[in-house]
Parts: structure tokens; sequence; C-alpha cells
């Protein structure tokens, strides 16, 4: 009886650990070079600090000024990982678009969110659910909008992490 209890709180322990984090591929080109991709961030429908995103801008005055920064922070982080691969910014002739879909922003700035990458006939070629930057701490430094900013470059790491290992596949 023992033997079974402590497997079956080892089971509940590495279920507990995993990620609801999924990835659904439908089509990616394989090893890209140079793929343009436009990048957009909806927050109107996230929870923000507990707060709507009209809410939290009522709160934190600097929200809407800071917003263009936060998506540069995602786009960064993602093309640092990238390399040559994939080139996501403002271009004239993009083959695909980014769409980041953010669902919370939790009292640390930590950010959970969706990611569709959508083809120029507006399909989804390449959908992941629940992405992070990581495993959430428990104590973070500096303003609100800091710390968002400093999730939003981790989040896009590791989406670019995630894009560079289904390319090569």
């Amino acid at each position: 009886m023992k033997k079974i209890f402590i497997v079956f709180s080892l089971l509940i322990c590495l279920c507990s650990g995993l990620s609801a984090q999924s990835v659904t591929i439908n089509a990616l080109p394989k090893n890209p070079v140079g793929v343009h991709m436009d990048l957009v961030m909806d927050f109107s429908q996230a929870v923000i600090y507990g707060m709507s995103e009209e809410e939290f801008a009522a709160y934190e005055e600097d929200w809407y000024k800071d917003k263009p920064s936060i998506m540069d922070k995602f786009r960064t982080g993602a093309n640092v990982i990238l390399g040559d691969a994939y080139k996501i910014g403002h271009y004239k002739d993009i083959s695909y678009t980014v769409k980041v879909t953010v669902h919370t922003i939790t009292d640390e700035g930590y950010i959970i969110c969706d990611v569709d990458i959508i083809d120029q006939q507006g399909q989804s070629v390449f959908h992941i659910d629940h992405l992070t930057g990581g495993k959430e701490p428990s104590f973070f430094i500096g303003t609100k909008l800091a710390r968002i900013k400093i999730w939003a470059a981790l989040t896009g790491k590791n989406f670019g992490s995630i894009l560079k290992d289904a390319s090569v596949r």
C-alpha cells in the first residue's frame, strides 16, 4: 500500500509540473531563411494585474505610451532566437502575421498568451496555447510596466525557440 501511495504521489507531482502549453503546426516552411512576419499583440481581453486593459490604463497612465515597447521586447526576444530563419518586424512584403492574444498579465508581470501565425490567406499555420516566458517567479523587482517588458522579452524568446524547433522538424 505504501508503494502505491508513493507512486501515486510521484505521478501527481509529475503531472502538476507539466505545462498546459500545446503547439499545433498545420503548414510551416521547413528550414526557412528570411521569412518576413508582422507582429500584432491583442491586449483587449487581457486581465492585467487583475484589471481589464481599460482599467489598467486608467490606473497606469503610461500603459498606452509603453505598449509599443512591450511589443518591441517580445519581437526582439523572438528575433534573437530565430536568427536568419524568420524576421519579425514591420515589412511591406510579409509572408505571415504573428498574432499574440494576451490572456493574463499577473501581479509579477508574467504573461500568458496564445500565439497564431497566420498566412496571407488568413489561415492559421501555427498555433501555441498558453505560451509563457518560463516559470513564474515568486518575486520580481521593478515597476509594473518594467516587469511586463521583462516578461514580454522572455515570452518572445520562448516563442522563438518553439518556432525555430518546429521549423527544423
